[in-house]
């Protein structure tokens, strides 16, 4: 019996989904001589330093148990950090332009469709926040795969995906366009039924940073309680 195309699919997209993390993450450039060092009150599992043209996405290195990040070789550019902490909470400082005021019911519904029927692997979403600017949006989003993923082996995937992106969108009288998406992040978790979405704060303090050839010093941030 030949296998039917959602099965296929599922093969396809498993694979895709185990082999892509290296990838999202920008190789650093030994001759870079800039970068980011900061400490937080609570352990990190990811810090991340996204270019303002999010074509760009750099990893940090983790220490003193988690609350210490140190970004090394970044370029001459400026950055906004998203930095996700062991307790199922993530805080950033993208520039994703102006919150709406007054928006259409309407074209919230539809940027929201857009965005879920964007990528139905995962089966799952939460727009964190959007921010505008004319007839430009941008989005947050987090992405959640629970249900049964097979591996290209045909064995079972036993875990649970967790993916987050920036996706730009243009506007179409009340309806929108995607143009660009840009994964920031994508881990396996372990099994359980319906996973809670992570606890979102923005965080000012900790966008728009300019970095140029040496290492910019945060000092200690105070994120918010969570």
């Amino acid at each position: 019996m030949k296998p039917s195309l959602g099965i296929l699919l599922l093969f396809c997209c498993a694979a895709v989904i185990r082999a892509d993390p290296g990838r999202i993450y920008t190789a650093l450039d030994p001759a870079a001589t800039g970068g980011i060092e900061g400490t937080v009150p609570l352990p990190l599992t990811h810090a991340l330093a996204v270019e303002h043209d999010r074509l760009h996405v750099y990893r940090a290195e983790l220490s003193d148990g988690g609350k210490t990040f140190q970004f090394h070789h970044l370029p001459v550019g400026k950055f906004d950090l998203v930095l996700i902490a062991a307790g199922n909470t993530v805080f950033e400082g993208l520039a994703l332009g102006d919150p709406e005021t007054n928006p259409d019911p309407v074209s919230v519904q539809n940027l929201r469709n857009r965005i879920g029927a964007a990528d139905s692997f995962f089966n799952r979403f939460a727009i964190q926040r959007t921010g505008a600017n004319g007839d430009q949006a941008l989005a947050f989003v987090e992405r959640i795969r629970d249900r049964l993923t097979l591996q290209q082996s045909g064995e079972k995937l036993n875990a649970n995906l967790r993916r987050f992106e920036i996706i730009e969108l243009a506007k179409a009288g009340d309806d929108w366009q995607m143009s660009t998406t840009r994964h920031i992040y994508r881990e396996e978790e372990s099994v359980r039924e319906n996973p809670p979405f992570m606890k979102h704060f923005f965080v000012s303090a900790i966008g728009n940073l300019r970095v140029v050839d040496s290492v910019k010093q945060l000092g200690e941030l105070p994120l918010p309680a969570h």
